[in-house]
C-alpha cells in the first residue's frame, strides 16, 4: 500500500510552531468540543446532514484551489517565486533547514491530502451509517471530529493564502544597472 504521504504529514507537523499550532489546531479543537457539547445536550441534530453535504462541496473546491496554487508555485518563474526558493526559514526537518518555498509546498500539499481524505470520509460515512447500527455518542464524536478537521483545513487555507499573497504581492527587487 502506498503510504509515502505520511512523510509529508510528518513534515507538516515538524514545521509547526506554537503560534501556528494554537491557530490551526487548538482553536479548531475548541470549536469541535463546542459542537460536541451542543449536539450532546441539544435536541435537534438535523443540521449535521446539511453540514456534511456542504462539506463535500467546500472541500472539493478547496482541494482544487490548493492544487492550482501548488501548480503556480512549481511552474511559476516570477522573481518573487525564485527568491522564496533561496530564502531559508528557521524550520528544520531532520538536519536540513527548509526554504520558504518548501514550507509553502509542504503546507499546501498537506492541505490537499487532508481535504482528499475528508472528502472520502464524507462520501463513505453515510454507507456505514445506513448499514450498521451506530449509537448516538459515537455519531456525535465522529461529527465533532469532522467539524474540527474542516475548521482546521479552513484556517490552514487562510494561512496558506495569506503567505501566498504576501509573496506574490511583494515588490520585486530590480537589478542595479
Amino acid at each position: 500500500m502506498y503510504l509515502e504521504f505520511f512523510i509529508l504529514i510528518a513534515d507538516y507537523f515538524k514545521s509547526l510552531n506554537k503560534r501556528v499550532a494554537l491557530y490551526e489546531w487548538i482553536f479548531p479543537l475548541f470549536f469541535g468540543v463546542c459542537i460536541f457539547t451542543i449536539l450532546f445536550y441539544g435536541e435537534n441534530s438535523s443540521a449535521t446532514k446539511v453540514f456534511k453535504d456542504n462539506s463535500i462541496n467546500l472541500l472539493g473546491i478547496l482541494a482544487g484551489f490548493s492544487i492550482t496554487i501548488i501548480t503556480i508555485l512549481t511552474t511559476g518563474h516570477s522573481k518573487n517565486l525564485e527568491n522564496i526558493k533561496k530564502k531559508m526559514t528557521t524550520v528544520k526537518i531532520g538536519k536540513n533547514t527548509i526554504s520558504l518555498f518548501q514550507l509553502l509546498l509542504i503546507n499546501f500539499t498537506y492541505s490537499v491530502i487532508l481535504e482528499t481524505f475528508l472528502i472520502i470520509f464524507c462520501l463513505t460515512y453515510p454507507i456505514f451509517l445506513s448499514n450498521f447500527i451506530v449509537p448516538l455518542i459515537p455519531k456525535i464524536v465522529i461529527f465533532s471530529v469532522l467539524v474540527f478537521l474542516i475548521v482546521h483545513v479552513l484556517l490552514l487555507t487562510i494561512r496558506n493564502l495569506t503567505d501566498f499573497y504576501l509573496i506574490i504581492t511583494r515588490p520585486e527587487k530590480k537589478a542595479n544597472a
